[in-house]
């Protein structure tokens, strides 16, 4: 029960107490003096009942019509005559059920008055005695009539007493109110700060103290926050251009020519000088560090319409620059451009020495490629530019693959697979294995109509991307999960992967959201969905959306692929996930500080670390020297589960 409740309840049984205690006593206390004014009233009627009998003492008749009109004049409930000798009684009692007044009334207050008894004399000698009881009628008509009049007041003033309380406790419980949002939001990893003190001390201080808490915690995650961009920044980035390094960029790759983040492959570019000690020595270094930060940026802004790329300075002399989705024919128009961009600037730096040249190896990479091929290739391009006397530029492009299938061939069996479900589910753990306990299931699914060819994830995504069916085919998945029977899953936590296809098509969110308000109460286990890093750092707001829904029907949710390519960790703090997957070659580059900032971080907000694709026995064991035990890849299927 809310303190509200709890003190409008202790308020208004006070108030009703009180009230009802003084109505009680008004009640009682006009009862009484009615009765005592009645009884009164009766002594006074009866000296002149008794001398008008008196008066008719030897007259039986007139005895009794005399006792008729006292009776009638309604002042007498009884009026009883005996005569001396008990050889004439008469009585008159009033029988008759009393008007405006309920019989539970009557029964419930139960008036009793006192008979008055005279005697009756004719001269010196005694004739009889009269009894008589006052009429009681008026009484209980008026306390009957004060009885609804009280009550009604009192329904009144409880009615508004609650509504003033009401008021009164709402303004005064405001405060406490604001509390509460302060500690929920608290509890989920938000710094809410009070601005307004309530006037109650108790509360202010209570306010004061929270609001301590929150900006303790906050300066920690700032502090924690400049830190890992400090530290990042000496790792990752080159101190002249400030582009990303080599480090970075060997990090980076592999997530880069990923299927699903490469719909149709790209173009890596490998830019060249030959020499950066002639242009020192012509225009000095400072001038040198201008010409090539004017270099970088102006490439940047070359290749800003590329949602997905990388500029990196992976030595003195070579940049490498990632394209996804670049054609071999916009590559080349981009590799123009840099080299007229190059000429350029040493033109305004009169820079004029033919030892001075630049070189562009480009090589149209499939998203079937390995990393050692990608990289290989891409240097034999280089070589070759390098040896071309006529062009600085050469483009290395392979051939389709017979084999491969072509959009209209994968639209079908999509389609298809859509059309029957041919959606088969499997899933893979997340392992703790400091406990060797699971601690996940991650969600993935084929093709598979039990007769032709089955597809992998893999197969499928990349197409599925370039046709605009990555919603249809996710959300019949998501279906299977949730309306079939999944045993492996009972009574545990299920995890999600969304592409971020998935996640743009603005249908998605409307489809997810009916599915998951018609299913969601019937599984069996618990839910939780994740998304890139990247996507969530740039698309803040409709990312918030999708988390506003996940953990409004309590799904959690996570963040993979993470590489702490953002300048600023609080869209953590917005977006509150509750983990995060890093690849394990990203979180064993760190360094000692790099980590150390990365923990203070994620504990501060509650944000568990988990390593993706582990391969070795070798790789555990380094990420146990980091403190980090939950992990996932290859590694998990030699790991010995304990049953829970």
């Amino acid at each position: 029960m809310t303190l509200f409740k709890q003190l409008a309840l202790v308020i208004s049984f006070i108030s009703i107490v009180i009230l009802s205690s003084v109505m009680y006593i008004n009640y009682t206390s006009a009862r009484k003096d009615m009765i005592k004014n009645l009884y009164q009233t009766t002594v006074n009627n009866i000296t002149t009942l008794a001398d008008n009998l008196s008066a008719a003492a030897d007259d039986t008749a007139l005895l009794t019509t005399t006792i008729d009109v006292a009776f009638d004049s309604g002042y007498y409930k009884k009026i009883r005559f005996v005569s001396n000798n008990n050889a004439f009684v008469y009585e008159q009692v009033d029988h008759d059920v009393i008007e405006n007044v309920p019989a539970w009334f009557i029964n419930l207050t139960d008036i009793h008055l006192k008979s008055v008894h005279s005697d009756i004399t004719s001269g010196w000698r005694t004739i009889g005695e009269v009894e008589v009881i006052g009429d009681t009628t008026v009484i209980y008509q008026v306390l009957y009539t004060m009885f609804v009049q009280l009550l009604t007041l009192f329904i009144i003033l409880s009615v508004l007493s609650y509504i003033i309380l009401s008021i009164l406790l709402h303004f005064v419980l405001k405060p406490l109110k604001d509390i509460q949002k302060q500690a929920e939001a608290i509890m989920k990893n938000e710094f809410v700060i009070q601005k307004k003190e309530p006037y109650t001390t108790e509360f202010k201080n209570v306010v004061k103290g929270m609001n301590s808490m929150v900006l303790k915690v906050e300066e920690i995650f700032n502090k924690a926050n400049e830190a890992a961009q400090r530290n990042r920044e000496l790792l990752y980035n080159d101190p002249v251009t400030k582009l990303y390094n080599r480090r970075y960029l060997m990090l980076k790759l592999p997530d880069f020519i990923k299927l699903e983040n490469s719909i149709n492959g790209g173009t890596l570019l490998f830019i060249a000088f030959s020499s950066i000690e002639i242009i020192n020595k012509l225009i000095g270094k400072q001038n040198t560090d201008i010409l090539l930060q004017t270099f970088s940026k102006h490439i940047q802004v070359l290749t800003s319409h590329y949602d997905e790329r990388i500029l990196a300075r992976v030595n003195q002399t070579e940049f490498t620059l990632v394209l996804c989705n670049c054609e071999a024919e916009e590559a080349k128009d981009i590799a123009r451009e840099i080299n007229t961009l190059f000429d350029n600037l040493l033109l305004e730096n009169k820079i004029n020495n033919p030892q001075l040249t630049m070189s562009l190896g480009l090589y149209r990479y499939r998203p079937d490629i390995t990393l050692g091929e990608l990289l290989t290739r891409t240097d034999n391009a280089l070589a070759k530019a390098k040896a071309d006397e006529k062009d600085n530029i050469y483009l290395y492009q392979e051939s389709e693959n017979k084999n491969s299938m072509g959009k209209e061939q994968w639209r079908s069996i999509l389609d298809d697979a859509i059309k029957h479900n041919y959606f088969k589910l499997k899933f893979w753990s997340m392992l703790d294995y400091k406990h060797s306990t699971v601690k996940h299931k991650i969600m993935t699914f084929t093709i598979d109509d039990n007769q032709k060819k089955k597809y992998l994830y893999g197969d499928f995504i990349a197409p599925a991307i370039s046709l605009g069916l990555v919603r249809k085919i996710y959300i019949v998945a998501l279906k299977n999960l949730l309306t079939l029977e999944q045993n492996e899953l009972t009574n545990s936590l299920c995890c999600v992967r969304l592409p971020n296809e998935f996640l743009k098509d603005q249908e998605a969110f409307k489809e997810l959201s009916s599915l998951l308000e018609k299913e969601i109460r019937s599984i069996k286990f618990t839910l939780s969905f994740e998304v890139s890093d990247s996507f969530a750092s740039n698309n803040i707001r409709l990312l918030k959306a999708f988390v506003n829904m996940f953990y409004s029907y309590n799904i959690t949710f996570g963040l993979n692929s993470f590489t702490g390519d953002s300048t600023d960790f609080s869209y953590l703090k917005e977006l509150n996930p509750k983990f995060i997957k890093a690849d394990v070659s990203f979180l064993l580059d760190q360094s000692k500080e790099s980590m150390s900032a990365l923990y203070v971080i994620t504990d501060s907000l509650g944000i568990e670390i988990i390593a993706n694709f582990v391969k070795t026995q070798e790789e555990l064991e380094a990420l146990a020297k980091i403190q980090i035990y939950q992990v996932q890849g290859p590694i998990t299927d030699s790991i010995e589960i304990i049953e829970s």
